[in-house]
């Protein structure tokens, strides 16, 4: 039915409400007339939400059912046989309930089972205040689904809807199996614990804590989380052994400050050289964000000396309040340490300290479209070896740069780059090194035209180099200052084919890209120009097609080389992966090369060595990638570097790498995790299949794993650098042991021992190799990595 066209909407609906329609079919009529006009849309719920308001706690519908059900109105409801009860967040059931409405308070008996955010809770009594939900449960056993904990009490105290004490407590993480004789591998005993599960905390009180059948150790209070949630207090100690400190240990205490505020201070012990603490503050912020570590001893009793390291770094923007000039970028690295051997005897303290060149800078940067500028300061710290000194960099003191560019205007692409830069360094400590402090002032201005279409490219491009040093000593002839100015011709162009296949099975679509890259810088003698921040670029696949071999501003090539390469690529016809890679190339010179660097050889007229490279992807399981070096005149080969990944699932990879530089060195480098019961042949597939549904939680209890990494060189026959160990996952409890061993100098090395027992949902004890594993082993994962919280909807009836 329908209104007649000439009826207002009143006069329709007092039509329909005579007609016996009423408002219902009205509402219907407008829902459909809407739905035609609007697309229908979902929403979510507040009742889907993982956290119930106190809105919903309160004013949340109740739903009863049993078998029997007896009400008074006003005064008393009795549930009888399968009683249930529902209100958002709470589950409840039990033989029979009895509530009392006038007390707004809960009665349960027999058989009771209580579902309340994501935990569980049983036992034979239950008198609970429904509303502040207060009361207490008698010889209760929990289990909280957070992180997998159960245990059993004399009596569960609930305190509000997130907090509740529980007296004369057991917990474990240790999954129960059939049979009247188990004992979990570790078990907590309390006098009280309390739940906190707002901040989704453990404080228990009297403690014992047993670990197999070892004698139990008593513990006044002890915190732990339920979550990885942050939150204030002493974490667990680290204790391990060292060459160069002896034994330590380690008792770290992190402060929650803010949610984008934290700190961490970390007291040491070490047998051979005495206290120190560690302190590292980080923060975040909207328009900033840094971090500040700082290492101090007092008094190092083996160099009798204080020790310390600082590292901190900041990046942010600054609001100059002009909106003509906008924000200003900011970042700031500072890295110093008290003596040249601090890198060796504290690896603890970062990587970045742990380096012999320690870098300190300061960024200012702005920019407006494609125009942008740069001033900052940098200075090195040089850690030098009596027996293998190195060259300290130059110090930035300062550099101011700016670049401006232009791309696919009219067709051209063009840009200029230029700065100026202040350079200093003390040699004093090099023998036969004299530094040559000046000031260099550098431009770059560069114009090219791409053409690009699906069946190849052409570029052809022009650039110019100016530059200027003023030095603060005279040069061999006699100048305290040089001018340079070279131009740079290029032509880079490549076809490319493409046709479909079938390759072992698979469809594949293949390509050959054939490529020629020219380009010509004439000569200039420049040998007496210092070298303040040049080097000599890697020779590989993608340096080939360059116009200069050199990094840097000090050194242009006299270039006059044409580069020809082919690559054939195969990608997978259904998702476009790429399967393989293939690719040659070889640089003919037609002059021999008379611009050098730090005395190095040049390239002469002629074909330069062959670069052959491959990469296989052709699963997720195998990755291997190949570069191959072939000198020109010996046809041998002269550099190799090999790698292979094999990573057929989670919790199994193994990184191998052979790399060879023909009279420099020649490695081999080898990484693995694997669980041993591949090796023996108990790998239990189906076990193993249901256990890693849940991510992050390994491939089930009762599983060793081998974890390594050896460096080894085989030109010098020795080991350069070992990591070893050994895991093992018990399900409720994972023991890791590895020894590492790392060459700091020609005659010395650094062994440390790492030893950890990790009781899953309680602590870690010992001193963590985790980093040692990440930092060696690619695609290393930890057993118990990021697992996903469950929903309070776990298990919820």
């Amino acid at each position: 039915m329908s209104c007649p066209p000439k009826l207002s909407p009143e006069d329709c609906f007092f039509a329909l409400k005579r007609a016996g329609m009423g408002v219902g079919v009205l509402w219907i009529l407008q829902g459909a007339a809407q739905a035609q006009s609007e697309p229908l849309l979902l929403r979510s719920s507040p009742l889907l939400e993982e956290r119930i308001s106190p809105r919903q706690g309160k004013e949340g519908a109740i739903y009863v059912s049993g078998q029997r059900l007896i009400i008074q109105p006003d005064l008393n409801t009795v549930i009888e046989g399968q009683a249930r009860l529902r209100k958002p967040g709470l589950s409840l059931r039990a033989d029979r309930m009895v509530y009392d409405q006038s007390q707004d308070v809960l009665e349960a008996f027999g058989s009771i089972q209580l579902n309340r955010a994501g935990s569980q809770f049983q036992g034979s009594e239950l008198r609970l205040q429904v509303d502040s939900f207060q009361g207490a449960l008698n010889k209760p056993t929990y289990e909280i689904f957070g992180n997998g904990a159960h245990g059993t009490a004399s009596q569960l105290e609930f305190i509000d809807p997130s907090r509740a004490l529980v007296h004369q407590a057991t917990y474990t993480t240790c999954r129960r199996t059939p049979g009247p004789d188990w004992l979990p591998s570790w078990l907590l005993k309390a006098t009280r614990m309390s739940i906190d599960d707002e901040e989704s905390t453990v404080k228990a009180e009297g403690v014992k804590v047993r670990f197999q059948n070892l004698p139990e150790v008593s513990i006044p209070a002890v915190s732990f989380p339920l979550t990885d949630d942050r939150r204030s207090g002493f974490l667990p100690p680290i204790v391990g052994v060292t060459t160069r400190n002896g034994a330590e240990i380690a008792q770290p205490y992190y402060f929650d400050i803010a949610p984008n505020r934290d700190a961490t201070v970390t007291t040491h012990v070490m047998s051979k050289r005495g206290i120190a603490v560690d302190t590292e503050f980080r923060y975040l912020e909207k328009d900033y964000k840094g971090q500040t570590r700082l290492n101090l001893m007092p008094s190092d009793t083996l160099s009798d000396q204080a020790r310390w390291g600082l590292s901190s770094q900041h990046s942010g923007i600054i609001d100059t309040g002009i909106e003509r000039i906008g924000s200003l970028g900011l970042g700031l690295n500072l890295n110093r340490v008290s003596d040249d051997n601090y890198w060796r005897d504290f690896r603890r303290t970062g990587l970045v300290l742990t380096q012999r060149l320690l870098p300190s800078t300061g960024v200012l940067s702005w920019g407006r479209g494609a125009f942008n500028m740069t001033a900052q300061v940098q200075r090195w710290q040089t850690l030098q070896d009596i027996n293998a000194t190195i060259l300290p960099p130059y110090d930035r003191t300062p550099q101011i740069g700016m670049s401006y560019g232009q791309w696919q205007a009219n067709g051209l692409d063009w840009s200029v780059r230029g700065d100026t830069t202040r350079f200093e360094a003390d040699f004093s400590r090099v023998p036969n090194m004299v530094a040559q402090n000046g000031e260099r002032s550098f431009v770059q201005a560069q114009v090219s035209r791409p053409w690009i279409r699906p069946w190849g490219f052409f570029t052809p491009k022009l650039q110019l180099h100016a530059t200027r040093y003023q030095l603060d000593q005279a040069m061999n002839n006699g100048s305290n200052s040089a001018n340079r100015v070279l131009p740079t011709y290029s032509l880079d162009s490549g076809l490319v084919f493409e046709r479909a296949a079938q390759w072992f099975g698979r469809s594949v679509a293949q390509t050959l890209e054939p490529r020629a890259f020219f380009a010509k810088t004439p000569y200039k003698d420049q040998s007496m120009l210092p070298v303040y921040d040049s080097g000599v670029t890697d020779f590989n696949l993608s340096t080939i097609y360059s116009e200069n071999t050199f990094v840097g501003n000090d050194r242009l090539i006299d270039n006059d080389a044409l580069t020809l390469g082919v690559t054939s690529r195969f990608f997978d016809a259904n998702n476009g992966a790429e399967l393989l890679r293939l690719g040659v190339a070889q640089r003919i010179r037609f002059s021999d090369q008379r611009v050098l660097l730090n005395n190095q050889p040049g390239a002469s007229a002629g074909l330069s060595d062959l670069l052959v490279g491959a990469g296989v992807r052709w699963d997720n399981r195998w990755a291997l990638d190949n570069t191959v070096q072939i000198n020109n005149q010996t046809n041998d080969i002269s550099r190799n570097t090999l790698q292979l990944r094999y990573y057929p699932s989670p919790y199994r990879v193994l990184n191998a790498a052979y790399r060879l530089n023909r009279g420099v060195s020649e490695q081999l480098d080898l990484g693995w995790q694997w669980p041993l019961s591949d090796l023996i042949g108990r790998s239990n597939s189906a076990a193993e299949s249901a256990w890693t549904r849940s991510p992050g939680q390994g491939l089930g209890p009762d599983r060793w794993f081998t974890v390594g990494r050896m460096n080894f060189s085989m030109s010098e026959g020795r080991m350069v650098e070992s990591l070893m160990g050994l895991e093992y996952d018990a399900g409720c409890w994972i023991g890791r042991i590895v020894f590492e061993r790392n060459q700091r100098s020609i005659a010395t090395s650094n062994t440390r021992l790492l030893f950890q027992l990790e009781l899953i949902g309680l602590a870690r004890i010992g001193s963590s190799p985790l980093a040692a594993l990440r930092n060696n082993i690619p695609r290393y994962q930890d057993l118990r990595d990021n697992p996903l919280q469950p929903s309070r909807f776990q298990n919820y009836e």
